[in-house]
This record gives C-alpha cells, sequence and structure tokens, in this order.
C-alpha cells in the first residue's frame, strides 16, 4: 500500500542548477513532502505557498516549477511547501487526488482531531513547515474539480486577504464552512485559498503563474486592491445522503438514483437562474441531498426544488466547484451554491 513518506526534504537556491526543464520530470524528482526555500532582497519577511495538497492539481506545480526555473530574486524570503507529491506521482501522473481512497489532505488540518495516521502526520508537518517561518502572507494553491473560472476562499474578508486573492482574481467565496482545510487554521497570518480553474485547462496554469509573479516580486502586497474584488457569501455545500447512486446524463439513468446533467460545470462560469434543470430524480418527493449551510442548518429546500421527476432551481444561485467526476462528487461534494450572494468589497 502507498504511504506518506515520514521524512521532510528542504531544498535551497542551489538546487535551481539541477532542475529540470520538464515539469513531469521535476515532478519525479520529489519523494515526499518537498520544501524549497528562496532567499528574498528583504531577509526579514517570509511569505509562503502552499500547492498540491491534491495530487490532481497541478497549476501551482506547474508555476512554481517555472518560476524556479527563472531563478527569480524575490522581494522577500518565499517558502514553497509542496505537500502531497506522492499522490501526484501515481500513474498517471497528476491524475490522483489522494494517496489513498476517499483520503483527502485538505480535510486533516485541524489538529484538534489528531491521530497517529500517516495522512494526519503528514498536515501536521505541513502546519509546522509554514508556522515555524512565521509568514506574513499564505496562499494555498489548488485547481477546481470541474472546468471553472479562477476564484479565491477565505473565512475572512479583511481587506489584506482580499489584497491577497486579488493578486490572482477578483472573485472569492467567503465561507463559515469548517472541513479541516488548511485555509481555515490560524497562522497569525493572513491565508487564501486559491482555486485556479479547471486542472486541465492551460489558463489555469497562467492564473498561478502571474499569481505567484505578482505574491512574490512585489515589495508591498497589502496595497488596498480590496475592493476590487467580488465577494460571495455564505456558501452551502450540497452533497449525496448516504447510499445514494450518482450518475451523470442528458435524461434520468435507470441505473443511477439520481442523475445530474452532463454539462453540470458550465453553470460554474455564470449566475444560474430559477427554474434551471440540474438533473433528474424519480424514486419519491424527497431528494437524496443534503446542502447545510455555515451554522450547520439544512438549506436544500432554498436551493432546489423536485418536480415531475426533474430537479430545479428554486431561486438565482451562483455555483461553485460543480463537478463531472464521480469519486470527487460520491466522496465530497456535488457542488457549493451561494444564493443572490455577489457583493462588490466595500469598505468606503
Amino acid at each position: 500500500m502507498n504511504k506518506f513518506l515520514p521524512h521532510i526534504t528542504y531544498v535551497d537556491e542551489a538546487f535551481a542548477k539541477e532542475i529540470p526543464t520538464n515539469p513531469l520530470a521535476f515532478l519525479r524528482q520529489l519523494t515526499g513532502l518537498t520544501i524549497f526555500d528562496v532567499k528574498g532582497v528583504d531577509k526579514t519577511r517570509t511569505r509562503v505557498i502552499t500547492t498540491l495538497i491534491h495530487g490532481n492539481e497541478p497549476s501551482g506545480m506547474i508555476a512554481l516549477h517555472q518560476w524556479l526555473l527563472a531563478k527569480v530574486i524575490p522581494a522577500v524570503n518565499i517558502r514553497f511547501v509542496i505537500c502531497n507529491p506522492e499522490a501526484a506521482n501515481l500513474l498517471p501522473e497528476f491524475s490522483h487526488r489522494y494517496l489513498h481512497a476517499a483520503q483527502d489532505l485538505n480535510r486533516f488540518f485541524d489538529l484538534k482531531k489528531e491521530s497517529d495516521s500517516g495522512i494526519h502526520r503528514r498536515a501536521k508537518q505541513i502546519m509546522d513547515a509554514v508556522s515555524e517561518v512565521n509568514p506574513e502572507a499564505i496562499i494555498d494553491l489548488h485547481n477546481t474539480s470541474g472546468s471553472s473560472p479562477a476564484f479565491g476562499v477565505s473565512i475572512s474578508d479583511s481587506d489584506k486577504v482580499l489584497d491577497l486573492i486579488s493578486l490572482f482574481t477578483n472573485k472569492v467565496i467567503l465561507t463559515g464552512l469548517n472541513v479541516g482545510a488548511i485555509m481555515e487554521q490560524d497562522f497569525s497570518a493572513p491565508i487564501v485559498t486559491i482555486e485556479c480553474g479547471g486542472a486541465t485547462e492551460l489558463f489555469s496554469h497562467q492564473i498561478a503563474i502571474d499569481g505567484i509573479n505578482r505574491f512574490t516580486n512585489r515589495e508591498v502586497i497589502f496595497d488596498h486592491h480590496a475592493a476590487q474584488v467580488d465577494i460571495h457569501r455564505f456558501p452551502c455545500r450540497v452533497e449525496l445522503k448516504q447510499d445514494v447512486t450518482l450518475g451523470f446524463g442528458d435524461y434520468a439513468l435507470l441505473t443511477a438514483d439520481i442523475t445530474v446533467r452532463t454539462d453540470i460545470e458550465k453553470l460554474n462560469n455564470q449566475l444560474t437562474a430559477a427554474g434551471e434543470l440540474i438533473g433528474w430524480y424519480n424514486k419519491n418527493n424527497e431528494l437524496p441531498l443534503t446542502a447545510k449551510d455555515e451554522q450547520g442548518a439544512e438549506q436544500l429546500c432554498n436551493l432546489l426544488t423536485l418536480q415531475n421527476g426533474c430537479i430545479y432551481t428554486k431561486q438565482s444561485l451562483q455555483l461553485f466547484m460543480a463537478t463531472t467526476k464521480l469519486d470527487i462528487a460520491n466522496n465530497d461534494c456535488l457542488f457549493y451554491a451561494t444564493i443572490e450572494s455577489s457583493f462588490f468589497h466595500d469598505k468606503s
């Protein structure tokens, strides 16, 4: 069985001379949690970037590879933490989200629930690697599960958080949902997750490359760009109930309890109006879904409605992270949704 390797590899600038020009060759050199430290012009400050928490989300890794090849001298010290190369190296590369089935590393950073398992130890190692440099800011780079524009995710709408997000994108989900992600942890510094867009889209890699360049090259990153960020508040996490069979199709499938339309991912790109068809369910009059808000209250009846075996949006929604990947939909969620929640940040 594949295991998280217990050791940590620390690498300094000298490694840049040996970096292969192919990103897959670079990935294959990484045998466990790997930390790259690059000294900046100002050596009194450090910024941290974590990436590859999910092995099938390559944009942050590709951007880091490009950045290292360019031999950049950053404005301040930069620490890159490559979190889960073991999963990314499972063949074919960048196709496995987890090292172990249904064990999502980004659900194990709440150390109050720590155990002696390998995945908990890895989460603690990552937390320690971030904390030990006392960073002034932390970016956690991801890709969305399906095709999607880029957006940030945060538990705070402070100006510093929104300034960080504005380096990559102008959209953010402000969430109070607690799932054990690294973004939810307290590092005494602003931390944001950046979802760069779909894992297979070149545009997503460019979002990561451009954002990393801004994050590392600018002497000042908290420069009052917060007002440019469009905030979507109060997301609900739409999940399947236990023992429900899911399928994706253009009509109700006989082989599935609930069928979701095959082009659901396109709804990530737009505000979805009330009455939009989402899928089909014919078993009874109660949808086998749950949609909890930040307080744990059930909100499904406010999001979706079932009429004559068809599932429709009940009001205008913004969907995020909608996916047609069965393993993610089954083990994580179908999508996140906010209700009429697009506001422009204004503290004037």
